[in-house]
């Protein structure tokens, strides 16, 4: 009598219980990409490609620091896609390693200035690099908006870790993304201004969305 009984209570506790649709990290990943793809789109259609990329493409330091950039985002998006699958002990931090490779081009902005002080103020000018700045930092709001979305439904065990990781990879995304636009060769600039776009967008992440992340 007493196995009936807890048998119907299980009975009756999942009655009204519906089969939920796995979390796959291949769907997380087609929203980031349709952000990058229409963040991209949205800032070449209103100021236009490079002009060099037409014909002998980028510059050596030019495509480093676009490639740097690249796997910072590619590797901090990865982490925040699998904050968004159940799971105990899983490792999140292989996003570090890019960040602490993508610090080689501040480092190397820094050199830039003791070698030359004068060159390097002319490259952090406010009149050319705030456009950088202000576009990099849009441009990556669709992979930042993807990438929440996808940990709202998954609710991460770490809020603060996960608005850290979710705005380094919409910051990377978005200077990925003015890299094709802006034409500036320069360590300086790229390091001052297109680095801005990644550091503001993670510290607006660690500010902004640990509150709406919450269980």
């Amino acid at each position: 009598m007493k196995e009936a009984s807890i048998d119907d209570l299980i009975d009756e506790l999942a009655g009204d219980l519906a089969p939920v649709r796995p979390r796959r990290i291949a769907r997380g990943s087609m929203w980031v990409a349709a952000g990058w793809v229409a963040g991209a789109a949205a800032l070449l259609l209103l100021f236009g490609l490079r002009h060099d990329l037409a014909g002998r493409g980028m510059p050596p330091l030019s495509m480093l620091a676009f490639w740097l950039t690249a796997a910072t985002g590619l590797a901090a998006t990865w982490s925040a896609l699998r904050m968004g699958l159940p799971g105990v002990g899983r490792d999140y931090g292989g996003w570090r390693w890019a960040v602490g490779a993508s610090l080689s081009l501040p480092l190397a902005a820094l050199a830039v200035c003791i070698a030359d002080g004068h060159a390097a103020m002319e490259a952090a000018r406010h009149d050319v690099g705030l456009g950088c700045l202000l576009k990099g930092l849009a441009s990556g709001l669709g992979v930042g908006g993807a990438l929440f979305f996808w940990l709202k439904a998954g609710a991460p065990t770490s809020p603060t870790r996960a608005g850290w990781v979710v705005g380094i990879a919409a910051g990377a995304a978005g200077a990925t993304i003015v890299a094709l636009h802006c034409a500036t060769d320069d360590v300086v600039h790229i390091a001052l201004w297109h680095g801005a776009a990644v550091l503001l967008s993670a510290i607006a992440g660690r500010l902004i969305l640990p509150r709406f992340l919450r269980w």
